[in-house]
């Protein structure tokens, strides 16, 4: 079989303006932080988004301005607050949004997975959701009754972006992806794209794929590209490989509060990084190895604090 692992800017370069992408990760972890980073180096703009909470990657090409629209549910950091940057976007009228509930937008991604053009739900039924519609104006959803219940219920179409791009723990080079811990709506994101690029902190041989099968979130068919990226989540983190950075969230997060400090972010740790390896040295080697797994619990057993 032929190897589908490839390089970070390889697969990048698959991306164009205007592409229609979604991302995995939820709170802080699974995010596909290398990825991101690398997409705004090459100035990739008006991307289309299908999203699911996935706010680290949103949030950071929001703030490059690298988004048109997006389909979404709730953005938030998980015990930061606000996605400042994204909703600055939105306020300035930079990006415009459709708005779903977390059942409603993961409905949708499930539809695609499975091929059905359409699901019924019911957990947007007597909300602003439904009263609401911007660039998806009469397709956003429809109002029907159940044929067997009588029931009122919201159909929500289908969506199959061109692009899924997720970060995992590890994977064959036949493009097995395996992913320790909870997976949120990974499955259904990658089900219901077109293509996958999955970046992974380790590439292992098929005989340990094998080995621990109830871990395998996807088989290599459904995969197109594999890049090996360790610590490619990173500031969000990965459980049994490493816990996410308070301490450069904390400076991501004061960096959000207006643009031109936002700005500066970007430049030293993106823009001038010529690539991730030279990223994770401005973020310290200490520091990287200070938010190590503990290889029993599967997170770090330090404090997430200022380091001692």
């Amino acid at each position: 079989m032929v190897s589908k692992e490839i390089t970070l800017l390889e697969a990048v370069s698959k991306i164009k303006n205007g592409t229609h992408i979604c991302f995995s990760g939820f709170a802080h972890s699974m995010a596909p932080m290398a990825f991101v980073r690398e997409m705004i180096k090459h100035g990739i703009k008006d991307l289309e988004i299908s999203a699911l909470g996935e706010a680290w990657a949103v949030d950071m090409l929001a703030a490059a301005g690298a988004i048109k629209k997006i389909r979404m549910s709730n953005f938030m950091f998980e015990g930061w607050g606000r996605c400042q940057n994204f909703s600055r976007a939105v306020e300035n009228g930079d990006i415009e949004i459709e708005d779903y509930s977390h059942f409603g937008m993961s409905n949708r991604f499930f539809a695609g997975a499975i091929g059905i053009p359409f699901i019924p739900i019911k957990s947007m039924n007597g909300t602003d959701i439904v009263n609401i519609e911007t660039f998806d104006q009469g397709n956003k959803f429809r109002q029907a009754e159940c044929p067997f219940t009588s029931e009122r219920v919201t159909l929500v179409p289908s969506v199959q972006p061109e692009y899924a791009v997720l970060h995992a723990s590890r994977a064959d080079r036949n493009g097995n992806v395996q992913l320790f811990g909870i997976s949120s709506s990974s499955e259904a994101i990658a089900k219901a794209a077109k293509k996958v690029i999955v970046t992974v902190e380790e590439i292992v041989e098929e005989e340990v794929i094998r080995q621990d099968p109830l871990y395998t979130l996807l088989p290599g068919f459904l995969v197109d590209a594999i890049i090996h990226v360790p610590y490619g989540a990173h500031p969000a983190g990965m459980y049994k490989y490493y816990d996410y950075d308070k301490e450069h969230i904390d400076e991501y997060i004061r960096a959000s509060r207006n643009e031109e400090q936002i700005k500066d972010y970007l430049n030293k740790y993106v823009r001038e990084s010529e690539n991730h390896n030279e990223y994770l040295k401005k973020i310290g080697l200490r520091r990287v190895l200070h938010l190590r797994a503990d290889p029993y619990y599967g997170y770090s057993l330090k404090a997430r604090g200022e380091l001692e």
